[in-house]
């Protein structure tokens, strides 16, 4: 097979900035999608690419893996957050602190903007194409979440409110997360988030309705359901074989805390796809570019389900006093001080993923989520 031709399984952010970005530099690039299209799995929710994590500006962070703004990109700043007694504090920022994007099918959605531009650059897309095997040559994988370490439960809705964010910190209608509102240009997005006790979700959810309709005066039109989850794990065979990689939250690769976990898709997507084209090592670059922000972000989550709902209440307090939030958060993601050297292997044994083994469900199987042994491809069995 030729050497410069690569597959790639699953068409999410992280596997298509790979195609993209091979595409660029004259690989054969195939994309096998198990769907009809990509973004099938949201309902033109809105989400957010964070811009606090780098020191780069995300609108920069995404010309520098090649990556054009044909999709809905909307910097948003200062907002508002609300404690557990309902009390609203503004949190200001110098620039903004994330980017909101639209996930799904529709035309601006992040998904189609992506899948346009691969397209352009030669990718071939095959469509409801399932793959059990891992196809001969290079392969990269990213075929998404495969365990719920977090969800999220809310409603999507039409509005006439002007475009603006709220976050509510309540463990009565977020256990140990966060409620949020995102709105713009005439729709909304309105969820709670839950790193524990899923089976009370809907109660969750009521509650932070009701939370919602007292403290922000917003009219919901046409409201329509939908749920979501997010995959964190740190995962050491980030690559198989010398010919498997592995990307986004297949990897592992989300935030622990906020779950804003986009950017770190589409970076090892391109450092996947870097790593072919230079013969450089795939899971070098990740600790590199990747890993120790996901290592801030444990030591985050851990000292934020400490916080309780007082401990809340006092953070916003504090952070409120601050002429800029994005400055604070940036620190953090980005300092290996003694604090982290001694608050991560705490965090780590703390941290309890939902799967022990995100990829491999079978015993001694050769299937195509398998990252144990060596297997060599022509005889994959299928049957698993």
């Amino acid at each position: 097979m030729n050497s410069k031709t690569v597959n790639i399984i699953g068409a999410g952010p992280a596997s298509l900035v790979a195609a993209i970005q091979l595409a660029k530099n004259n690989y054969a690039v195939t994309v096998h999608e198990m769907k009809n299209d990509v973004g099938t799995r949201f309902n033109g929710d809105f989400q957010g690419i964070d811009n606090w994590s780098t020191y780069e500006d995300a609108h920069d962070f995404l010309k520098s893996i090649d990556i054009s703004i044909n999709f809905k990109f909307v910097p948003y700043s200062n907002g508002d957050y609300f404690d557990p007694l309902a009390k609203k504090y503004n949190i200001k920022t110098s620039r903004p602190l994330f980017y909101l994007v639209e996930r799904g099918t529709n035309e601006e959605s992040l998904d189609q903007g992506l899948k346009r531009q691969a397209l352009k650059a030669g990718v071939e897309i095959k469509w409801n194409s399932r793959i059990s095997k891992t196809p001969e040559g290079k392969v990269i994988i990213g075929t998404g979440p495969k365990a719920a370490d977090a969800i999220a439960k809310g409603i999507v809705f039409e509005t006439t409110h002007k475009n603006y964010y709220a976050g509510f910190l309540d463990d009565n209608i977020a256990p140990q997360a966060y409620a949020y509102l995102l709105v713009n240009e005439g729709k909304a997005t309105f969820a709670t988030c839950l790193f524990k006790s899923f089976s009370n979700a809907q109660e969750y959810y009521d509650r932070a309705y009701k939370r919602l309709i007292e403290t922000v005066d917003i009219d919901i039109i046409n409201p329509s359901s939908f749920g979501g989850y997010v995959n964190f794990f740190f995962n050491k065979n980030l690559t198989k074989d010398n010919r498997i990689y592995y990307v986004g939250e297949n990897a592992g690769f989300q935030d622990a805390l906020w779950g804003f976990g986009m950017r770190y898709a589409m970076h090892s997507g391109y450092l996947a796809a870097r790593s072919i084209i230079e013969n450089s090592f795939y899971p070098d670059l990740c600790k590199i570019h990747i890993i120790p922000k996901m290592e801030a972000s444990l030591v985050n989550r851990w000292m934020f389900s400490k916080l309780g709902n007082f401990g809340y209440k006092e953070v916003l307090k504090r952070i409120s006093k601050k002429k800029d939030l994005v400055s604070i958060l940036t620190k953090k993601y980005n300092s290996n001080g003694l604090g982290k050297r001694l608050l991560f292997p705490i965090a780590k044994l703390w941290f309890r993923p939902r799967l022990k083994d995100k990829q491999c469900m079978h015993k001694n199987c050769s299937c195509l989520w398998c990252k144990h042994g060596k297997h060599d491809f022509q005889d994959v069995k299928t049957d698993c």
